[in-house]
């Protein structure tokens, strides 16, 4: 009998230990399974939102546009991610033994300090409310940002990411936006300027451009036949001439090239001289003393 004891004395301890590495593996398992679950909800109320309000654009009646579909599904997915991160910690928190009252205090503790320390945070956050509601720009507008021009790629409660012609990606605070330019609104005029040589009559080279952009009908890019403005400047080496063609959002970059193309063509073909820059220097020689 004392045998016995002794032996269910001495193992004892490490069904003990066992037991507390298996509530503590457990407890691991849980965990990892709420981060997973989180990644997965995430995935999901992402793709939901997305199938959502692509549906609202295909409505026959008050269908939403476009832009502010993904603008909208963009905002909407980042503040579903920041709620099922926020839930996802405060269950892992729970599991860990943290008491009802204990996550109150956590919470509390955690508003002060978004109080104190987050000032920019909110102020970020309430402009990307301002900008989503007041339709400044959508995901897709091509806009200028502190001086950076660039497309809308995403639209969160906190930033703006934007990638500019060279594939570079930057993101701006939403509540460091300020003055905003939108080259997606309506229209954008496609601007070309054209020098014309000064011995060239100035009158009959804006009679040939003005015949020539009457010819611009098959462009379907524009909403206007160009606009010859008129002579702009007299510079250095020639007259210059500017052109001004209404045209569909981001387009104006391939119209202004079709414009140079054809306005350089007929140029050509009427012998009108398009000048480069020259210099005439004039050589005074010395008469011997």
């Amino acid at each position: 009998m004392e045998a016995f004891t002794e032996n269910i004395n001495g193992f004892m301890p490490d069904s003990l230990a066992f037991a507390g590495l298996m509530a503590i593996g457990i407890k691991l398992i849980k965990i990892i399974g709420i981060l997973i679950l989180c990644w997965v909800l995430i995935r999901l109320s992402s793709a939901i939102a997305k199938r959502i309000f692509k549906r609202q654009t295909q409505k026959q009646h008050l269908a939403m546009s476009e832009r502010k579909a993904k603008t909208l599904n963009s905002v909407t997915s980042s503040v579903l991610k920041y709620l099922i991160y926020f839930i996802g910690i405060f269950s892992i928190l729970k599991l860990l033994g943290v008491s009802d009252s204990s996550l109150v205090v956590i919470a509390s503790a955690g508003s002060v300090a978004v109080g104190l320390g987050a000032q920019n945070v909110v102020t970020d956050m309430l402009e990307g409310f301002f900008i989503l509601f007041e339709d400044h720009y959508a995901v897709g507008d091509i806009v200028t940002i502190q001086g950076i021009t660039g497309t809308v790629e995403s639209v969160t409660l906190r930033s703006t990411k934007l990638r500019d012609p060279q594939g570079c990606v930057h993101i701006v605070p939403n509540g460091s936006v300020g003055t905003v330019t939108n080259l997606c609104r309506d229209f954008i005029n496609a601007i070309v300027t054209v020098g014309i040589a000064y011995g060239e009559s100035i009158d009959h080279a804006l009679e040939i451009l003005r015949d020539e952009m009457k010819k611009t009908t098959d462009i379907q890019e524009l909403l206007e036949p160009p606009v010859v403005a008129g002579v702009i400047g007299l510079d250095d080496s020639a007259v210059t001439i500017k052109i001004v063609a209404k045209c569909k959002v981001k387009t104006h970059l391939g119209v202004e090239a079709e414009l140079r193309r054809r306005i350089k063509n007929r140029l050509d073909a009427e012998g009108i001289e398009i000048p480069f820059p020259q210099r005439t220097v004039h050589i005074i020689q010395q008469k011997e003393a």
